[in-house]
């Protein structure tokens, strides 16, 4: 629900805030409605050096109307790099533009870029607090609506704003609760799983040291057979004949000689 409003207000802001006075043709196509041709006139005076202060603000809405982002971007990049442009107000718009996007990131980057050009520029930083919001840093979107009330109590967004951060406190506290449960839970699982993988171990070393018990009596056994079959070799009569003066063979012969 908060995502749909701060969508569309920020759809607003970025053709609002531009402004009301138009110089140039370009500018002028732009303020009829007419964003294709104006886009191509303010192209062709960007290329003639004829540049407001306000050219590239209204080239990168022209491209936004258009549905070209991309080149709507490039136009805000651009114009940033002008000595003639009004740099907040790019920045504010290009944010606008990321958030419609959905790059989150970028439309945070650009609007405090836009706040470091202009401190005291406020609907960048209820932008930026909106974005905050939708990218759930409950902390720094408190942060940014309350800076907001404290430098704009009477704004008509006033009302909705505090009850907004009262709802984010609430948000905050839970927040934390629920981190602080999923770190305990987090620990929990670590040592359980911790155990398991020590009761695992213990189990695996007894497995190995039981099989080094069967080898070693395997080994054992296998030794004793052979002494067996060894000693009883010995007790046999092919390990006890012998040869005594009784058992001299005689060899008889004729002599050849006279």
């Amino acid at each position: 629900m908060y995502r749909k409003k701060i969508f569309v207000s920020v759809l607003l802001a970025s053709l609002l805030f531009f402004p009301l006075i138009s110089e140039t043709e370009g500018e002028k196509l732009f303020k009829q409605n007419k964003p294709e041709e104006a886009s191509v006139a303010l192209e062709k005076e960007i290329a003639e050096n004829n540049i407001t202060k306000d050219t590239y603000n209204f080239l990168a809405l022209s491209y936004f109307q258009c549905g070209n982002y991309a080149k709507s971007i490039d136009a805000f990049e651009r114009g940033l790099k002008s000595s003639y442009s009004n740099k907040k107000l790019l920045c504010l718009n290009e944010g606008n533009v990321a958030f419609a996007q959905g790059d989150y990131s970028k439309a945070e980057s650009c609007f405090s870029l836009a706040l470091v050009v202009a401190p005291d520029y406020y609907p960048a930083l209820l932008n930026r607090a909106n974005t905050y919001l939708v990218i759930q840093n409950y902390k720094k979107a408190k942060e940014d609506y309350s800076a907001f009330l404290t430098a704009q109590p009477e704004d008509e967004q006033a009302e909705n704003i505090r009850r907004l951060i009262g709802y984010l406190e609430e948000q905050i506290v839970f927040q934390a609760e629920e981190e602080k449960r999923m770190a305990e839970e987090e620990a929990r699982l670590a040592e359980e799983n911790a155990r398991i993988q020590a009761e695992l171990q213990k189990r695996e070393e007894e497995r190995l040291a039981q099989e080094k018990l069967e080898r070693e009596a395997e080994a054992e056994r296998r030794r004793k057979l052979l002494e067996d079959v060894a000693s009883s070799l010995k007790q046999t009569d092919s390990m006890n004949m012998t040869a005594g003066a009784e058992d001299v063979i005689d060899y008889e012969y004729e002599s050849e000689l006279d």
